[in-house]
């Protein structure tokens, strides 16, 4: 099943040690907005973030590390302002887990440690595509589709 982590911050709070580990084995990493062509580092990267008000950056890696399980995603990071929101799209049946609540309970865990360790206020699981009533957590709690599982 394809599923959406989303993380949401504050750009002068959200610590992005996270991306430098990112980048490391990361397949392809691009700026959308603005659109960037040369190679990307952690310090360009950071400079470009801290620089514009809006950016989009793209990181395709095959070693999103969720706990101890090695996932195949895509991350996206955006800025808008002083917002920062991070999109994590995958499928959740990667992580191997007994069945689909097993593998969503995984995540949610994840997500916690995630938040506390790089300061977001906020996060929410979700169906790819969700609309505001389709989410299984976030930061709140369960949703309809957590009930469902």
């Amino acid at each position: 099943m394809l599923i959406e982590v989303i993380f949401k911050g504050l750009f002068s709070i959200v610590d992005f040690k996270f991306v430098k580990k990112l980048l490391i084995d990361a397949r392809e990493v691009y700026f959308t907005s603005p659109e960037v062509n040369s190679p990307v580092t952690f310090s360009s990267a950071m400079r470009i973030i801290n620089s514009k008000k809006y950016v989009d950056l793209v990181i395709n890696t095959d070693c999103l590390q969720i706990k101890d399980k090695i996932v195949p995603k895509v991350f996206i990071i955006g800025r808008t302002n002083e917002e920062i929101e991070i999109l994590l799209f995958f499928d959740s049946k990667d992580l191997k887990e007994t069945n689909e609540k097993m593998n969503i309970d995984y995540v949610k865990i994840w997500t916690k440690e995630f938040q506390k360790k790089y300061n977001f206020e906020y996060y929410i699981c979700q169906m790819d595509n969700a609309n505001e009533e389709e989410y299984y957590f976030d930061s709140n709690g369960t949703g309809q589709l957590y009930d469902k599982l």
